[in-house]
């Protein structure tokens, strides 16, 4: 949930077209709890962490926020006041200066690469399982995926992952489709990774 103009000047135009109508974020989180699913959004701003609070089950922050300590703060707050609601927090660098409150937060390692190369993220995978396995205090560990596969999200969640973030499109054509699922094979994923 960002406005564009809170990223760099070239990208504007292309984030304008994905700007989240913030009036019906309660249309959309109700939408998702008749089919049985949580909601939450990524907050880029004060705005967005009080209606993601207010409204959401959970938040995030995503990981090109992952140095904005005043946006953090306040999502903690929030996340608190509103009863106690759980933080992701992406962040795409494994050491222990990124776990603050970490006890309230579930850390989930984004490779910051659009598509990400398969063979890569396996190794990434394993590579965070294990560095997680040396932080017993933390609420959790996630894998954010951008490969255009299942492969890893599947070893992430056989690893001990505790959330799993992969892309879901619609159209081929959508501008995240290089990194993203269509909803049939999106389908699969969910099966594989809950059976």
């Amino acid at each position: 949930m960002f406005r564009a103009e809170h990223f760099p000047l070239v990208e504007h135009a292309s984030k304008h077209a994905l700007e989240f109508p913030r009036a019906r974020l309660p249309e959309f989180v109700a939408a998702a709890h008749v089919r049985g699913l949580g909601c939450g959004v990524s907050v880029f701003d004060a705005e967005a962490v009080e209606l993601a609070a207010r409204h959401c089950d959970w938040l995030k922050l995503a990981a090109r926020e992952q140095d904005n300590t005043p946006l953090a703060k306040r999502t903690f707050e929030f996340a608190w006041s509103h009863g106690r609601k759980p933080i992701i927090r992406s962040i795409s660098v494994l050491n222990s200066d990124s776990f603050f409150c970490a006890g309230t937060v579930i850390h989930l390692y984004a490779m910051q690469r659009y598509p990400s190369p398969m063979a890569q993220a396996l190794v990434n995978v394993v590579r965070t399982a294990r560095f997680f396995r040396g932080w017993p205090y933390i609420a959790g560990w996630g894998w954010s995926s951008h490969t255009t596969g299942l492969l890893d999200c599947i070893l992430a969640a056989r690893l001990g992952a505790s959330v799993i973030e992969k892309h879901l499109c619609i159209l081929s054509s959508d501008l995240e489709a290089s990194h993203s699922l269509m909803p049939e094979k999106f389908a699969v994923l969910s099966r594989i990774i809950r059976g």
